[in-house]
């Protein structure tokens, strides 16, 4: 490549010098070929990347803020455009939790089991192994501050049997409080290309957290949370740098960019505001602090937007809840500086929220119950007082169309009462009568009015069932409760540890059961 070197003397200078000259050119050719390969080596490599690169690797922006005081949009940037909520779906998995809570089928004491599925979910989560317990108190600080995917899994399947189910569950909810455009896959917001929301929808259910549950709204504002001897502290820093924050979560993956929802109440004004997309935590929460900011300008101090809930009543002391660790009533977290009214809750379903234009049109007037009626899957249970208390149910029912069966909340408040009964339990006939079980537990799967309808809901689950419950005798147990006769619908005969590993099969199978022993 370098030439000749090797000159005659006669020449050698001039050789010398041509040769060099030759070498350099030559050596700078070789730089520019090596330099335009790197250059289309650089551009293939770049454009595999983009190709390779999923679509949604750049986080698609959109931000909205409402009046809370009025419900006027004060900012909206696309607000209606579907966006991955990352762990903002947490604020429903909490929503499904406080729901409960309300109706006595859970309190901040019952114990929560970590799976082997939940205690691998990625972090971030709390440091649990598989058969750890947790109270639904501590689960529910830590989603609100260490948003803890591996609690969210373990909530959802206490709650629905599994994730996917509570999924389904997440959904519907969100349908029937007006969250039209969103779809819940998980409990936690770890990826999933189907889970889905908007900044609208997410203001909604920011807005249903704070009037459906002003108690437990109030875990949102905690900055701390001490676990096992270990502080967390509250992802959400506006708590610390927004005078008059209170909430409520913050939320990242890749996909999703970093979100916010983030509640303010300043000098009579009250915001709610939402940011998804976010390129990192500081410039999200500078957005954020952007968007309150112009928003509580042009606020009102005047609260012209009636309550979400048509109606409310005072809950009564709650009875013991039936799969509680403790034997007190549930009460709400005591939280310094503030008062601690008496805990509410809905008399009838809530009334999905609209923002802007469409609130008139879809905002139920006071007093209007008539699409609790029409919803089957949200039926109205009594309580002791007598008033009707929203009630939690699955989505697909296995109960047979007109049944209307209590709650479990108003099955257990009968059980001291049962022994008294007079008639004998009718009993639902044994597809093997030869291997008959009889240990000292039941499970209880439905309340009717009619032992008919007790023994058709028995002979249900066993079909729906398999061969899980062919060992255990079906009894419509008669029971007076206040001037009404029911029958409870029960499986007997069952050891402790087969009674909660059917009643969790069941469950799975979106059948409602619950374990007691018999007296």
């Amino acid at each position: 490549m370098f030439g000749k070197l090797f000159c005659s003397s006669v020449h050698f200078a001039e050789c010398v010098v041509n040769d060099l000259v030759e070498a350099r050119e030559d050596c700078l050719q070789l730089i520019r070929d090596l330099t335009l390969r790197a250059g289309i080596t650089a551009l293939i490599l770049a454009l595999a990347a983009s190709a390779l690169t999923p679509a949604h690797a750049a986080p698609r922006q959109a931000s909205m803020a409402i009046d809370a005081n009025t419900s006027a949009v004060l900012h909206n940037k696309s607000g209606d455009a579907a966006r991955y909520p990352a762990s903002l779906t947490k604020m429903m998995t909490l929503y499904m939790t406080f729901e409960l809570i309300e109706q006595g089928r859970m309190s901040y004491a019952t114990k929560i089991k970590m799976s082997e599925t939940a205690a691998a979910a990625p972090p971030s989560k709390l440091k649990l192994k598989p058969g750890d317990e947790l109270t639904v108190l501590d689960a529910i600080k830590a989603l609100v501050t260490k948003s803890a995917n591996n609690v969210a899994v373990a909530l959802a399947e206490h709650i629905g049997g599994s994730e996917e189910n509570f999924g389904r569950l997440m959904t519907k909810r969100a349908r029937q409080l007006g969250m039209t455009s969103t779809v819940f896959k998980n409990a936690s917001g770890l990826p999933n290309r189907e889970q889905k929301t908007t900044a609208r929808d997410m203001l909604k259910l920011a807005m249903h957290l704070q009037d459906h549950f002003p108690q437990h709204y109030k875990l949102f504002s905690i900055r701390h949370f001490t676990y096992r001897g270990r502080r967390y502290r509250n992802h959400n820093a506006l708590l610390r740098q927004f005078k008059g924050t209170d909430g409520i979560k913050t939320g990242y993956t890749r996909a999703s960019g970093f979100n916010l929802v983030a509640n303010v109440r300043r000098d009579g004004k009250h915001v709610v505001a939402v940011v998804f997309g976010g390129k990192s935590a500081r410039v999200r929460n500078a957005k954020m602090r952007s968007i309150l900011t112009k928003a509580l300008a042009k606020a009102s101090r005047k609260k012209t937007r009636k309550p979400v809930l048509v109606a409310r009543a005072k809950s009564p002391t709650p009875p013991r809840p039936i799969r509680a660790s403790s034997k007190t009533s549930p009460r709400a977290p005591h939280l310094r500086g503030t008062a601690q009214p008496s805990i509410k809750v809905a008399k009838v379903r809530p009334t999905p929220m609209a923002f802007g234009a469409q609130r008139d049109a879809t905002r139920l007037e006071e007093g209007d119950n008539s699409q609790l009626d029409a919803n089957p899957a949200y039926r109205p249970a009594a309580t002791a007082n007598g008033n009707a208390v929203a009630r939690f149910a699955p989505p697909r029912g296995v109960l047979a169309r007109g049944l209307r069966p209590s709650t479990l909340q108003a099955q257990a408040t009968g059980l001291a009462r049962a022994a008294s009964a007079t008639r004998q339990p009718r009993a639902e006939p044994l597809r093997n009568t030869a291997a008959v079980a009889s240990g000292p537990f039941q499970v209880q799967v439905g309340a009717y009015i009619a032992s008919a309808d007790a023994e058709r809901q028995m002979a249900q689950a066993r079909r729906r069932s398999g061969d899980l419950l062919d060992r255990y005798r079906g009894v419509a147990v008669p029971v007076e409760n206040g001037r009404r006769q029911l029958y409870r619908a029960r499986f007997q005969g069952f050891e402790r540890t087969a009674a909660y590993s059917i009643c969790a099969s069941l469950k799975r199978l979106q059948i409602d059961c619950f374990v007691l022993r018999m007296q």
